[in-house]
């Protein structure tokens, strides 16, 4: 109910767009920021109990990284005319644009972020005595994987280079966006799957954010491979 109740919202604020423009889309992005926020709030301060002084880095971190695989998969998902609501072409691609950069800019973050934190106090799954194990080099391995894919469609996105690298060569690197929702997902399954199958260890029985980035990042991979078979 939470995540339909979540993408009605969206659907919402995508059919404004269409009118209000570039106002809405920042609405979005803000609405996004908050719900994040308030769920890791209520997951990790409130029922978990971590220190409020680790707010500015360890919980913002997590809120970053899950609006960034939001707008990244609503990109996706968008490209894909799931929600025929918009008025023409142009309207559409420029919100999918706006998506996947907004994705692109709240993931960069959480890497900038995440090598700040990096250590054995903050990620002591990742360790092992002063080394790390393997579940931490495999979830960063893919993490760094992840950012890789996603920063070539973000690069395509500057006005000159459909132009100058030719429409076939540019709708290839918009689709490596896809090879980088699937290393996301290999990221966070690495990090938290011991956890999914715990429900009831979850604080507040709230999903791990880890959990719900994987399930926004299926949504996509889904639809394309439902566009293929079909």
């Amino acid at each position: 109910m939470l995540g339909r109740g979540l993408f009605i919202k969206v659907k919402d604020v995508m059919s404004a767009s269409t009118v209000h423009g570039g106002s809405s889309k920042n609405n979005l992005l803000w609405k996004v920021l908050i719900f994040f926020s308030l769920y890791a709030v209520l997951r990790y301060l409130v029922f978990k109990g971590v220190a409020l002084i680790h707010f500015p880095l360890y919980i913002v971190n997590k809120i970053l990284s899950i609006s960034g695989i939001f707008f990244l998969a609503l990109s996706y998902v968008t490209g894909k005319s799931i929600w025929p609501i918009f008025e023409d072409a142009p309207s559409r691609n420029q919100f999918v644009k706006y998506c996947g950069l907004a994705g692109f800019s709240l993931i960069a973050m959480h890497v900038f972020i995440s090598l700040i934190i990096l250590t054995p106090a903050y990620f002591p799954k990742f360790y092992q005595d002063d080394m790390m194990n393997l579940t931490g080099e495999v979830s960063m391995l893919m993490g760094v994987v992840s950012l890789y894919f996603f920063s070539i469609p973000a690069i395509t996105t500057i006005p000159f280079m459909q132009e100058a690298v030719g429409i076939q060569k540019w709708q290839k690197g918009q689709r490596m966006g896809y090879f980088g929702l699937v290393t996301s997902l290999l990221h966070v399954g690495a990090m938290g799957l011991d956890g999914w199958i715990k429900w009831q260890l979850w604080p507040g029985y709230m999903p791990p954010i880890s959990l719900l980035a994987a399930i926004l990042v299926c949504i996509p991979l889904y639809y394309k491979l439902a566009g293929k078979a079909s």
